[in-house]
């Protein structure tokens, strides 16, 4: 995209540094979430990823026992008023107690709840008392057993003990336990309902393996069922608990190179207290970068991360993929030049950091310096082969693009749709275990989208795109 030579520098440059505070911190949407429970006799495992707006920050809260009340955490969201968030925790996502019990949520549509009028309507949230007070699946069902649920219309509770039992909780309805292994994500599963999700079959397919599951498992289940960017929801952060052990392997915002280890019960020893979700991880450097950016150019954003990286090298979060998307981003809003500078500077930091590499080829390309691109290009390719963002702009013959990713593994359908078709619908093909589609296209620059299940998603796997909130589209170069 190119602006007029008679719009300001500074006025250019904030409008690039808005649309990518959109991008990495402010896109509506609603909430979703996956779970599931891995069980093999000796271990019972709870994956979950949150899914939700990017911009939302946590909060973890840890109450110890006391006469009438196990000790237990749980966790909250956050909002931007401190005065509120004292009483976040009456509003909890999740939580776990001393006892291996867990409780989380889904979101679904919204269905009445039935009122039985002997029971007592139960108007304020049931799972803190329920790690308050049971220790198994059995006691918390028929803890609630006396209540009319007429809260819970637009989400079910899931809740799993220490022996690998558990229960999906509607304020209509309860789901006991029918299989070792389950998965759950957003919409209802009264009377064994089933809807096409791609994280919730791909979960139940790799669940059906029998084998005894660590933590490696358990963790790429998480990563195959994570939400990335570019789309409205995106894993905010991701758990695998380990029920017997009260454990909690914590990942934040889709970066599985950086788990935090709770231990509920050291935790305990600390007392009654909270701490924010992100304070247990280095901070984000995007923010940063683009507040230089925006008041000095490449040459001030430069210098920023030059900055951060001597005097800050633990406070900030260096190891996750901030900094290219970042310079993808101005590669996509037409600053080649800006991104292809902030590419060779983190290369002087990490220069085998095939992402890297992936990112400065398409960007030569661009920009028409063929040889350094080929060069590239066929460096990250011979190290991966199967290297998604390479094989589409680098493996290019004749202007046919081939998609061929490993992404959506669970879904049932996926289709190929952009301006390049008018968009109309092109349907892949699973090749195995890969989504794969062929286009031939006259040079130039495209938008696209996936309809994975019928939704209409961006390209998780391409860090090019155009938009935001719903009208976020991926951005494809033929060259």
């Amino acid at each position: 995209m190119a602006f007029k030579n008679s719009v300001p520098m500074t006025t250019y440059l904030k409008i690039f540094v808005a649309f990518l505070f959109s991008i990495f911190f402010s896109l509506p949407a609603s909430n979703a979430c996956t779970i599931f429970i891995a069980n093999d006799g000796r271990h019972v495992w709870i994956g979950n990823n949150e899914d939700e707006v990017p911009s939302l920050n946590y909060r973890l809260w840890y109450f110890p026992a006391l006469k009438k009340s196990y000790g237990y955490m749980i966790w909250t969201e956050l909002s931007s008023d401190e005065n509120t968030n004292s009483q976040m925790y009456k509003n909890p996502q999740g939580g776990m107690n001393t006892k291996g019990l867990f409780v989380d949520y889904t979101a679904i549509d919204e269905i009445p709840a039935t009122r039985d009028p002997k029971k007592t309507d139960r108007e304020t949230e049931v799972a803190t008392d329920i790690l308050k007070q049971c220790k198994t699946v059995d006691e918390a069902l028929q803890f609630i057993s006396q209540f009319n649920l007429v809260r819970l219309t637009g989400a079910q509770l899931f809740i799993s003990d220490a022996s690998g039992d558990y229960a999906t909780v509607h304020g209509s309805y309860i789901v006991r336990r029918a299989t070792k292994n389950f998965a759950l994500t957003n919409y209802s599963i009264n009377n064994q309902h089933h809807e096409a999700c791609w994280r919730r079959d791909l979960a139940s397919e790799y669940l059906r393996q029998e084998k005894n599951y660590q933590l490696q498992d358990i963790v790429e289940i998480l990563q195959k069922t994570a939400q990335k960017k570019p789309r409205n929801l995106v894993s905010n952060y991701s758990m695998a608990a380990e029920l017997k052990k009260k454990t909690i392997h914590l990942y934040y915002k889709n970066d599985f190179a950086l788990p935090v280890v709770i231990s509920l019960n050291e935790e305990l020893k600390k007392g009654k207290h909270f701490q924010d979700m992100q304070a247990y991880f280095p901070k984000s450097i995007a923010p940063v970068i683009l507040e230089k950016y925006t008041a000095g150019g490449i040459v001030s954003a430069i210098s920023a991360y030059d900055s951060l990286r001597k005097y800050h090298p633990h406070d900030y979060n260096f190891k996750n993929n901030d900094a290219i998307e970042l310079a993808a981003q101005a590669i996509a809003m037409g600053h080649t030049k800006d991104g292809i500078r902030f590419l060779e500077r983190l290369k002087a930091y990490d220069p085998e950091k095939l992402e890297i590499d992936t990112w400065l080829a398409t960007a030569y390309r661009k920009e028409g310096r063929i040889a350094e691109s080929d060069r590239y290009f066929a460096k990250v390719l011979a190290a991966d082969p199967d290297n998604y963002a390479a094989t589409l702009f680098g493996k290019q013959h004749d202007q046919t693009v081939t998609f061929t990713m490993n992404d959506f593994e669970g879904a049932e359908q996926v289709s190929l749709t952009g301006d390049f078709s008018n968009w109309a619908i092109l349907p892949m093909q699973k090749e195995k275990g890969r989504w794969t589609c062929t286009v031939s296209l006259p040079k130039g620059e495209y938008r696209y989208k996936f309809i994975v299940n019928g939704l209409y998603l961006a390209d998780q796997l391409n860090l090019l795109y155009a938009g935001s909130g719903p009208d976020i589209y991926s951005v494809l170069y033929v060259w």
